[in-house]
């Protein structure tokens, strides 16, 4: 009977956990290099699902870069929509039908560019420039006002415009509202205006969604993301 108490309970012990696979722990580089090879569609469907190292790899913006020119080359001028995060640059928006453009973190690629695009952009209905760096020759060539300029003289279909950090004045504002009569929604957090009289007062009237210089940026994804890694 003792011997068959002992069988019992050493049968009744878990056994370890099975080992890490070897690829979970390659450097992250070499996992990226690797899961490029593959195709958009298995990425997406089974790749990103085998384990958690994976899926972080799967959702890093390096691994869609190639996937993204190649998006663009193939639309052939027909992209309506595009999200652009930390890469990429002017020879993105080749499309003169967009409709949508959002540039986050385009800290060199778009340095001083939108002014240039936005003349070829003429059906843009949303835009959202965000963290996306304005240079020293920028500033001297086209004033502080420049994109905020740009978007006021070439994009007269815009209904939702964010410019979250950008160095437009005053000037630059009044010059969106009158040439952007459709504009409903409207994010200045954290550009240096100062919305106290007539252009405050214009902007609560023809503005429905007004985000102010101060408000809040608690639900903006990309600010979340900045103050998780400082």
């Amino acid at each position: 009977m003792p011997n068959v108490h002992k069988k019992l309970k050493a049968s009744s012990i878990a056994p370890p956990p099975p080992p890490s696979p070897p690829w979970v722990d390659l450097p992250a580089e070499i996992t990226v290099d690797i899961l490029q090879r593959l195709g958009t569609i298995e990425i997406v469907e089974s790749v990103q699902r085998v384990c958690s190292t994976w899926w972080k790899v799967c959702h890093d913006p390096a691994m869609w870069r190639r996937i993204c020119r190649i998006a663009v080359d193939r639309s052939q001028g027909q992209l309506l929509k595009i999200s652009i995060q930390n890469f990429g640059g002017g020879n993105l928006l080749k499309s003169t039908q967009l409709r949508h453009l959002r540039v986050v973190m385009g800290f060199y690629d778009f340095a001083g560019g939108l002014a240039v695009y936005a003349k070829n952009l003429p059906y843009l209905e949303e835009l959202h420039m965000h963290f996306t760096l304005i240079t020293q020759e920028d500033i001297e060539s086209v004033g502080h006002d420049g994109q905020a300029l740009a978007i006021a003289r070439s994009m007269p279909e815009l209904r939702h415009l964010g410019l979250l950090l950008n160095t437009l004045t005053n000037v630059g504002l009044q010059a969106i509202l009158d040439g952007c009569p459709h504009l409903v929604s409207l994010d200045l957090r954290y550009c240096n205006i100062d919305l106290e009289g007539d252009i405050g007062r214009r902007c609560r009237q023809q503005i429905v969604d007004l985000k102010q210089p101060h408000a809040s940026t608690h639900d903006y994804e990309v600010w979340l993301y900045l103050m998780s890694i400082i």
